[in-house]
């Protein structure tokens, strides 16, 4: 019955709007397994008073999942007994702590916190990935660059695309550099989940064609998989030359 009630406070929190403060998150965090961290979440504007916090936990794929409610000053509630690692901590009425005891490998996510009072709209962070490396089950992924169509002149090339694989977990970045300047992938498929081994993949794809300057004489594709301590760089032209 508790649970159920938290479950429709969320909703409520939900559909309320939004407001005129802003929580902040940090990108991005790397832990070893075994050891405990600490997520932040952090209010920017007017002090809120009395806060009240909910913490999400969401992987590829699929939507957030709900950890924990934290009432300022008052008890917690988990949304089952085995999430008791996961503790809220308050450090002032801006500031809002997830502490998580005992990380494993499973638990390398995107992390949301929700912060709301009764006199104010609900307000969402922006996100933090946290990567957790060290584990047993960890996997480096591998990278492969493809073209559109078989040039040795990147200027030629309508569309590239950064294949990335077998990876575990799911917690990845992977960005493009033209010239030395980072640029968005245009279209993004993945992580997807393999079914044989529980392994990531995934594809970013740049349509060269759509930038003002098209003759880049440096197209280069990025990874960075902090679980595995990867970091790769693969230059078009590079890979060109190999094939």
């Amino acid at each position: 019955m508790q649970f159920s009630v938290l479950t429709c406070l969320l909703v409520c929190l939900l559909f309320s709007g939004s407001a005129q403060f802003r929580d902040h998150q940090y990108k991005q965090m790397s832990v070893s397994e075994g050891s405990s961290t600490m997520l932040g979440c952090f209010v920017e504007g007017e002090e809120i008073q009395d806060p009240a916090v909910q913490w999400f936990k969401q992987l590829p794929g699929s939507v957030p999942t709900y950890i924990q409610y934290h009432e300022n000053g008052s008890s917690v509630h988990w949304a089952n007994p085995s999430l008791q690692r996961f503790h809220s901590i308050s450090n002032s009425r801006n500031a809002q702590f997830l502490e998580i005891k005992n990380v494993s490998t499973e638990d390398s996510a995107l992390y949301w916190c929700l912060q709301a009072n009764q006199s104010i709209h609900p307000v969402w962070g922006d996100g933090i990935y946290l990567s957790v490396y060290g584990g047993k089950n960890v996997q480096a992924p591998s990278v492969f660059l493809m073209s559109s169509q078989e040039s040795s002149e990147a200027s030629n090339l309508p569309h590239v695309a950064c294949l990335v694989t077998d990876f575990y977990p799911s917690v990845i970045e992977v960005t493009w550099k033209l010239d030395g300047q980072t640029a968005p992938g245009d279209f993004i498929a993945g992580p997807f989940q393999s079914e044989e081994d529980n392994t990531y993949s995934m594809i970013n794809i740049l349509d060269l064609s759509s930038h003002p300057r098209n003759n880049f004489s440096s197209v280069l594709c990025e990874v960075r998989h902090d679980s595995s301590r990867t970091h790769v760089t693969k230059d078009f032209s590079d890979c060109h030359r190999d094939t």
